[in-house]
């Protein structure tokens, strides 16, 4: 049986800058200014490590709310235009084609679920689950695992766009298909086993022919 494993910021949404943004805004209340170069080096990372990492220079509440000051940030600017059209496509092709989706994020379960919801989506998927719903996130590949087990597939394509991202899906002895979306180079990105500019079901089903 065949699922496809879906990473949600930067790949499916284009939500890393808007991430960044998140943290810049929330930061500046502590007088703590960031750039997004510098928040960029978190991407794809457990936002328990990002929490932590900024906990040890400013007062940050505990995780749980902080978490839920970031939601609310970047809730206020999403909409149906922060989806890449590719996967708007994509999805819906999967979904009619009867095969199982998971959206496996390394973002709390309650912001993902705000964030799919808030755009309409969380109806394509078979399951759907938040780094905070295993000890160890991304990079390592508990969060996938998990999800191919729930799914129960044996031909699993995971699609991601960072190399924290590759590196947990790899972990998992799946395929993994990597969308450049111009966050990082392609030497940083060649760890996938294709490595592409746009996501179409023609890509799709020439892996599921090699699998």
């Amino acid at each position: 049986m065949v699922g496809i494993f879906w990473d949600c910021d930067g790949t499916i949404m284009d939500t890393e800058r808007l991430y960044a943004y998140a943290w810049q805004t929330h930061l500046k209340q502590f007088g703590l200014n960031i750039s997004e170069e510098e928040i960029r080096q978190f991407v794809g990372v457990d936002d328990r490590i990002v929490h932590s990492f900024y906990a040890k220079t400013v007062p940050l509440d505990d995780f749980e709310n902080t978490m839920f000051s970031l939601g609310e940030i970047i809730q206020q600017s999403l909409n149906n235009k922060i989806i890449y059209n590719d996967v708007k496509i994509l999805l819906k092709q999967i979904y009619d084609l009867d095969i199982k989706q998971a959206c496996v994020s390394a973002s709390p379960q309650g912001l993902l679920n705000k964030k799919l919801q808030e755009v309409e989506i969380e109806n394509f998927f078979h399951y759907i689950i938040g780094g905070d719903m295993v000890k160890r996130n991304k990079p390592y590949p508990d969060i996938y695992n998990k999800a191919i087990e729930k799914l129960q597939t044996s031909k699993n394509i995971i699609i991601e766009d960072s190399p924290t991202g590759i590196q947990s899906g790899k972990e998992t002895n799946s395929y993994v298909l990597a969308i450049n979306r111009g966050m990082f180079s392609e030497d940083q990105l060649n760890q996938a086993d294709l490595v592409v500019d746009k996501l179409s079901l023609e890509i799709i089903n020439k892996i599921l022919e090699t699998l």
